[in-house]
């Protein structure tokens, strides 16, 4: 796991002034969260799917740094894959069993603004700073039919409007192992007589990372306000800007990584990238059966990076075969581009009641423009023998996609225990990309769901959902003009079946079960041993696994969770027929625990485990199995309530307790062996927040 931001935002940013506010305020009963991601107002209860919903006071209990370490320590069940040691923003989060390019199949959201890039990069998760978290929503199974491209595997929606009015604020700073510092400013108010909110939060960090050539740099800044109007009506806006600035430490050969971890052979890469946008959502109650809804988004993305590679091979001398000699060559690339995206989704809710019974209705439309271009700079050194030659090669390209869709799910409440919900999407895709031999083309895809609810008790529910799902290519995942042999990419198509229940009792405890089978038609892989380029599996890919787990939470006494996630994610026919998806652990198991020493300072800790898993592109299983792992941390916060320290929160904790040497992934080379990304080591994190 990793320290090296550890606790930034959690033990201090985030938990400053809540941690502070809890203590002064009794347990109260609270309405039902409201989950965004729902489009309906629904709460997690009203859902036929899995939802977690890890809260503010939560957060900051787990000795997370940032929201990788989050989705990593509660128990989420989802795949967190990791190339750049500590580096929170080179971190990937896949779900439901897919490990290769998963995170293309997870669509995380703030405020409703994507995270995912239309290009190959993975969601900017270090773009969130954690000190402006409400809250996190976590829906599992496919969530296409309202959400669309991405949903497939499930949804992360990162919430930052705050709960309510009252005006406070917070400074922190934090401070740890690889020179890791940092720190976060944020203050939120309003007026509910007015009906208005706003908040503001701004974090910066720096750290020389864990590994040679494994810094990075990032600043944060986000904010918004909400206006409510007294017959529902409301106008929310939020804006958001990020610049990151990270080294690429790269992977390391089996001796390497063995005996000298913290060393990189890419000292020269780099990557930049700048990324703001805002939101917009209004919703206008034109009775109490009618609303009219509008999500407007708009983001922009600047990126460009280095990597630069050196090695020889032998060649021959025309006049003399027989004698062969060494050249040795150097290769400096580097990438610029720009990516904007739009995004439009104007939708009418209604819930009048059919033949008496109770009935949601969600009717919409989402249009979508992505455009992304840039260029590409490859200078060749060739040095054979005493002389040099330079060549430089420069590439320009231009890639855009503009879809629209029709979407429709409704939901019929039988009786007061048992609704049923279905829906359906279709959409249609304009695709453009200079780099195809076919550069234009025109594709179809829709997807459908349909569910089951049952909520016989107060606190339970039962369900059972049919999903069917799609994910279209990215911009730039197709190959290009050189590959004339390989087709133009399908978009992926499956279905998926889920079948589970939650149930809170005794006020203190809660369980969770859910199990379920998906298939995967034409999922698209990254073959670097045949085609070198991304293809469609050349058969289907099937999964099935389950969760379990429960918590138990006494409030200023102590709690505990665990959860442990099975999947299991192979092929099914074809060449590959039977063997496993690289880099998807059949087994996932998350404890952690927490105890009050007094009101004002508790101590936590928590494990977690990893089985063996394939390397990346290990399409046949021929290499050796990343080794299972099993990491702890540990940490402790004080809250003290003396006159002058009064509003203060310090924090500290240690991740990978016992300095475990692990690899958080690899991938199969092209010479048949396998070469890793070294894990973190031991590391610390000290923080301090002020709330006011």
């Amino acid at each position: 796991m990793k320290l090296a931001a550890a606790c930034a935002a959690v033990t201090g940013s985030a938990l400053g002034a809540d941690t502070a506010e809890t203590n002064a305020v009794e347990k109260v009963d609270l309405p039902p969260v409201v989950i965004e991601a729902s489009r309906l107002g629904q709460s997690a209860m009203d859902l036929p799917a899995r939802v977690q919903v890890i809260s503010r006071e939560e957060i900051l209990a787990s000795g997370a740094a940032n929201v990788v370490d989050v989705l990593e320590k509660k128990g989420t069940g989802l795949n967190v894959i990791r190339t750049g040691a500590g580096n929170p923003a080179l971190a990937q989060v896949a779900a439901g069993g897919y490990g290769e390019n998963g995170f293309g199949r997870l669509l995380v959201a703030v405020d409703g603004q994507r995270l995912n890039f239309a290009d190959m990069s993975a969601p900017l998760l270090s773009s969130i700073d954690l000190g402006s978290v409400s809250r996190i929503e976590i829906l599992h199974g496919p969530q296409s039919v309202l959400h669309g491209d991405a949903a497939s595997a499930g949804l992360v929606n990162v919430v930052t409007e705050p709960a309510d009015y009252e005006a406070h604020g917070r400074l922190s700073v934090h401070g740890g192992s690889w020179d890791t510092f940092g720190a976060n400013a944020s203050y939120r108010g309003g007026d509910e007589d007015a009906g208005v909110k706003y908040w503001a939060n701004g974090g910066w960090e720096h750290s020389d990372g864990y590994r040679a050539n494994n810094g990075w740099q990032t600043a944060n800044a986000n904010g918004g306000f909400r206006k409510d109007w007294e017959n529902g009506s409301y106008l929310r806006v939020t804006a958001f800007e990020n610049l990151a600035e990270y080294d690429l430490p790269g992977y390391l050969p089996a001796a390497d990584w063995k005996h000298h971890r913290t060393r990189t052979n890419t000292e020269r890469d780099w990557y930049r990238r700048a990324t703001g946008g805002f939101t917009a959502t209004g919703e206008a109650v034109l009775n109490e059966e009618n609303r009219l809804k509008l999500d407007l988004a708009f983001s922009r993305s600047k990126m460009k990076s280095r990597s630069f590679s050196f090695g020889s091979y032998t060649d021959y001398d025309p006049n003399n075969f027989w004698a062969p000699k060494r050249v040795d060559w150097s290769d400096d690339y580097r990438l610029f581009y720009d990516l904007y995206s739009y995004e439009l989704t104007p939708q009418w809710i209604n819930t009048t009641a059919l033949a008496g019974l109770d009935n949601e209705l969600i009717l919409g439309t989402t249009y979508r423009y992505d455009r992304l271009h840039g260029s590409s700079h490859d200078r060749g050194v060739y040095v054979p023998d005493f002389w040099g030659s330079t060549k430089l090669t420069k590439t320009n390209f231009e890639y855009n996609r503009q879809s629209m869709a029709f979407f429709a799910q409704d939901t019929l409440h039988l009786t007061d225990w048992l609704a049923v919900e279905a829906g359906g999407r279709y959409q249609r895709n304009w695709n453009e990309n200079t780099a195809l031999v076919s550069p234009r083309r025109v594709t179809d895809v829709y997807a459908a769901d349909a569910g089951l609810l049952l909520t016989p008790v107060e606190d339970l529910k039962a369900y059972v959902k049919f999903g069917r799902f799609f994910r279209n290519p990215f911009l730039d995942e197709n190959p290009y003009k050189n590959y004339l042999a390989q087709k133009v990419l399908a978009p992926e198509t499956g279905w998926r079946v889920d079948v589970g229940a939650d149930y809170a009792f005794l006020d203190d405890f809660s369980v969770f079960a859910n199990a379920f089978v998906a298939k995967t038609k034409h999922e698209i892989l990254y073959d670097k041993f045949f085609w070198g380029t991304n293809v469609n599996a050349p058969c289907d890919v099937m999964r099935e696994g389950f969760t379990l787990g429960g918590s138990w939470e006494k409030d200023k006494v102590a709690g505990a969770s665990l959860a442990y996630t099975y999947v299991n994610a192979a092929f099914d026919g074809g060449v590959y027929d039977g063997k496993d998806v690289p880099m998807s652990p059949e087994s996932t198991l998350t404890a952690s625990v927490r105890v009050w020493l007094w009101d004002e300072c508790f101590v936590f800790g928590g494990y977690r485990f990893l089985s063996t898993r394939r390397a990346y592109s290990d399409f046949r299983n021929e290499g050796d199995r990343l080794a299972a792992t099993g990491v702890f941390h540990l940490g402790a916060q004080y809250a003290p309530t003396w006159e002058w320290l009064d509003g203060f929160t310090f924090g500290f904790t240690v991740d990978n307790l016992f300095d475990r040497h692990y690899a958080d992934s690899a991938t199969r080379s092209q010479s048949g062996y396998e070469v890793y990304y070294p894990a973190a080591g031991r590391s610390y994190m000290f923080t301090v927040s002020y709330a006011f």
